[in-house]
């Protein structure tokens, strides 16, 4: 992984960057993506799925940024402080070199995280005397209606409606059309401290602590957290470098995660592959609990299940994919059609109107991460089996259903074979924990449903003339979600059957060993890039047929589409290899963790094995 990157320029030399220039900095409440310019280009307060104060990566001329770098040409480059989400950014330039570190406090106050909704920039002179400016342009509310500013020598306030967001300075500031802004030098030595928080009355006052002691505590909060993952692998720094992202996108007060940190980074530029990413999907979170849980990180597990009884208390069987990130279930989805997009990608959205729609896989996963989670959450098992066995009978009741599948394709629901796998999945983690629990009336009637669903899975998911499991039955078309099946323990990847999907997956749906989700039309303009998540699976599969060459190469290889900070979006662009759709993503980084480990302790026995066989 590269632990940081560089950029050669002069300000606002590009309307766009690309995805994979930010860096992401948060407080489990809401997220800022910075560049490596020193723009902040994408903020939303107070909480992930809030209006956006700064979306210029949606509309660089109306959305809003919020830069401080040098006012000369300057080269930069940029990484995390150690183990922490404090990001640190180096400009160097002919008059000498400063640096830009910016953060989110996260601050432990008896015993819970306190959310501060400020961002803290601070300016260290390195070398010589460098001439510095500030920008600061918020465009409140998603850039709807005016943003107006107050200003004081170096206070400045912007308001919009009833939003605010306040700057508090070292240096003086001026309004300049629309905009507050000012030029100074940094010199060796010298520290400015600029706070910028949401909400809030008081004029001149904005943290309760000083910036220097939030850096201080901020940092102590991640690098603590970090030097309690648990693995010390070969890809260590990579692992962590994910946990941290995954635990970044937790918001704290429920305990759910959120998918990814954007809305409407575009899946293909230029297509109407634009989505809000800001809710927490059930699959994806219970798959990154998952992967937390894999380093040793259990709380997070504790808090998202105590959140999913509440949900599932007050919503029986009817459960959504996808909630707001305090359980919010109407997530209507809305156009902002004054916004131009990234790189002019229509439409931005706001909202997932695939919250309505009926995912059966759904059921299986949230069953299998409350068995896993089985030993690390401490709650009344009880309490927890009575949910689960409501769910298992649904599934067991539904199960021959149609649904909409996992990748939420807006058509024609389907007997999708991913779905039906999840639904196998539900009843055998139901069987295993009924029998655990001295339930065994329940196990004995979900051990039939079980094993009729598997066989209609091999019977007619499967097709003869494409040797592999398809996308749904009667269909021809690959689905790459069906690398899940040797993860999930459907069928071993050594089983005949899932051997040929695995080299049919290889063959029509991998281009230079990056995996696309699947070929079939989806009605969407654009082709969409490969999906990395995908990949990761496919590591996995490779690990699993004992592959370790095929699979570290793999593995290797993928780790080198990471960005600058060890950060991956959802897609890889075939043609260009640029990151495309929501970043930094949760399900991309969760893959990487389970497919390092694995990887990792398939290659910790071979080189055993090996080492016993040589004596």
């Amino acid at each position: 992984m590269n632990s940081h990157g560089s950029r050669v320029g002069s300000r606002d030399n590009r309307r766009y960057k690309p995805i994979s220039d930010y860096g992401i900095i948060g407080d489990m409440h809401s997220c800022a993506l910075v560049g490596t310019d020193g723009s902040i280009d994408w903020a939303c307060f107070p909480r992930f799925d809030s209006p956006s104060v700064f979306a210029a990566i949606l509309d660089s001329e109306r959305g809003g940024s919020y830069q401080i770098s040098p006012n000369i040409n300057y080269s930069s480059e940029a990484r995390y402080e150690d183990d922490s989400n404090i990001l640190a950014t180096t400009f160097t330039t002919d008059e000498g070199t400063a640096r830009l570190t910016d953060f989110m406090p996260c601050i432990m106050e008896r015993g819970s995280l306190k959310s501060y909704h400020e961002i803290i920039r601070r300016v260290d002179g390195l070398t010589g005397s460098v001439p510095m400016s500030l920008i600061f342009k918020p465009r409140l509310n998603y850039a709807k209606g005016e943003t107006r500013f107050t200003l004081r020598p170096r206070t400045a306030l912007a308001t919009n409606g009833r939003q605010k967001l306040r700057l508090v300075s070292d240096v003086d500031l001026t309004r300049d059309d629309g905009q507050i802004k000012t030029g100074f030098r940094v010199k060796e030595g010298e520290t400015l401290w600029f706070v910028t928080k949401y909400g809030g009355t008081s004029p001149e006052h904005v943290s309760e602590h000083s910036p220097e002691l939030e850096h201080r505590r901020t940092r102590l909060f991640w690098t603590t957290w970090a030097r309690h993952c648990s693995y010390k692998g070969r890809w260590q720094a990579e692992v962590i470098r994910s946990a941290l992202t995954l635990k970044m996108l937790e918001y704290v007060p429920t305990g759910t995660l959120v998918a990814a940190a954007t809305t409407s980074l575009p899946e293909a530029v230029g297509s109407g592959r634009n989505w809000d990413y800001r809710y927490t999907w059930l699959r994806d979170s219970a798959f990154s609990l998952y992967a937390l849980n894999l380093v040793g990180q259990y709380a997070e597990s504790s808090s998202f299940l105590y959140w999913f009884l509440s949900v599932a208390k007050k919503s029986g069987v009817n459960l959504q994919i996808m909630y707001g990130v305090d359980g919010e279930k109407y997530l209507k989805e809305e156009k902002l059609d004054h916004l131009e997009g990234y790189k002019g990608s229509k439409p931005v959205r706001v909202g997932n109107a695939a919250y309505e729609q009926f995912q059966l896989d759904v059921y299986g996963i949230v069953v299998d991460a409350i068995y896993f989670s089985r030993w690390y959450v401490q709650v009344e098992r009880a309490d927890v089996y009575e949910e689960v066995r409501n769910i298992v009978d649904f599934v067991a009741r539904v199960w021959q259903n149609k649904d909409e599948g996992v990748w939420e394709i807006r058509g024609e629901p389907q007997h999708y074979v991913h779905s039906k796998m999840w639904a196998y999945v539900a009843l055998d983690r139901g069987v295993r924990f009924a029998t655990e629990l001295g339930y065994l009336d329940d196990a004995e009637r979900w051990r039939p449903v079980r094993e009729s669903i598997k066989k209609d899975i091999l019977d007619k998911g499967w097709s003869a003339k494409k040797r592999a499991f398809t996308m749904y039955y009667g269909s021809e078309d690959l689905d790459a979600s069906n690398l899940l099946m040797p993860l999930v323990r459907f069928l071993p990847a050594s089983h005949p059957k899932m051997k040929a999907t695995i080299e049919r997956t290889m063959q029509e749906l991998t281009r230079d060993g990056l995996v696309m989700r699947y070929k079939k039309s989806d009605n969407l303009q654009g082709e969409e890039g490969a999906f990395m998540i995908c990949s990761f699976w496919l590591v996995d599969c490779l690990t699993k047929l004992g592959r370790l060459k095929e699979s570290q190469k793999l593995f290797e290889k993928l780790l080198s589409h990471a960005n600058h900070l060890g950060l991956y979006s959802e897609e890889i662009d075939l043609k260009t290899g640029e990151a495309l759709g929501n970043f930094p993503q949760a399900y991309t980084h969760m893959a990487l963790i389970n497919a390092a480990i694995n990887l990792d302790a398939a290659l910790s026995r071979s080189a055993l094995r090996a080492q016993k066989g040589s004596k």
